[in-house]
């Protein structure tokens, strides 16, 4: 269960089709929903300055000091698990999701009990298989002698300074994913692909059930960032770059990352963002940092879709 990139007018056009306003134009669409394109310009405006300011960091920061050939700015230090623990514990998670939900759909399905029914528990269950693969991480950590928030890079800054580094690190990645989104807007146009919400952002625009909504809140921004972000950034990454180093490790979790929402028009804005979150991690040292970002994200594309629903 993901969320597509749902922060630009094309997308708002996907959400109203979602909720009744299919039957509108573009500049309908923009006109019935203001207060969303006055919140996108607003952010997309602070994100320019942020990209300004990140810049104008990053120069400074080379002209200070040397780069090594695997670049200094990078804050991402080598880990004592590898390539071989990253494919055991796929394997291992793979395992657990396939036997634990299909116990649960099968339990269902015995019982007699319809899809409405059983979708708020599905849900719980989605945010419980990612808890106690959490807790099991932490396990891992344990038995290998490693500090794990240290692993990640909790205590290598405080909390605030990395939760306000991720603050700016989101508001910089959203002129470029405009870019990103507009461009894959237009392959599949090109290809005839049918650009639509994902399935987990229909059901946020369409469910009549306030326990639903609320519990999809909760996964979209609590759990996800938290789940995405220590697995893909905080575990697998830095293996795979001690393997391959840090661009083609980069660049094989972003797309690892954008291939597992399952959903190909966000592809390509998925990956943007991916490289945006793995360079938050680098340039900050604390998975904190990416997780804030990450959360954001969500929080942005969850309040969007709630406020098309409510003027719907």
């Amino acid at each position: 269960m993901f969320f597509s990139l749902n922060l630009f007018p094309h997308s708002m056009a996907i959400l109203a089709t979602a909720v009744g306003s299919g039957d509108l134009s573009d500049a309908e669409i923009l006109g019935r929903y203001p207060a969303v394109v006055a919140a996108g310009a607003i952010l997309l405006s602070l994100g320019l300055i942020c990209d300004f300011y990140l810049l104008f960091r990053l120069t400074r920061s080379l002209a200070i000091r040397e780069p090594t050939a695997d670049g200094s700015l990078f804050k991402v230090e080598p880990k004592t698990w590898g390539l071989d623990d990253v494919l055991f514990a796929i394997g291992a998670v793979v395992i657990l999701w396939v036997v634990t939900e299909g116990t649960v759909l099968l339990a269902f399905k015995l019982a007699h009990v319809d899809e409405a029914g059983a979708l708020p528990w599905l849900l719980l269950v989605e945010m419980f298989l990612r808890v106690v693969i959490l807790f099991g991480f932490v396990e891992f950590f344990r038995r290998r002698g490693v500090d794990w928030r240290a692993a990640v890079g909790l205590r290598r800054q405080p909390p605030l300074r990395a939760i306000a580094s991720g603050g700016i690190f989101f508001l910089a990645i959203l002129p470029p994913l405009a870019a990103v989104f507009a461009a894959s807007a237009a392959l599949c146009r090109a290809f005839g692909i049918e650009d639509t919400a994902q399935p987990i952002a229909d059901l946020l625009a369409t469910s009549n059930s306030s326990v639903v909504v609320g519990l999809i809140v909760a996964f979209a921004i609590a759990v996800a960032p938290v789940f995405e972000e220590f697995v893909f950034r905080g575990f697998a990454y830095p293996a795979l770059k001690q393997r391959w180093g840090t661009w083609r490790a980069l660049a094989l979790v972003s797309a690892a990352f954008a291939a597992i929402h399952l959903h190909v028009p966000s592809l390509g804005p998925l990956f943007a963002l991916a490289v945006g979150l793995g360079l938050a991690y680098e340039f900050t040292g604390s998975l904190l940092a990416p997780i804030t970002m990450h959360a954001l994200f969500n929080a942005t594309n969850v309040g969007m879709l709630l406020y098309v629903r409510a003027h719907s």
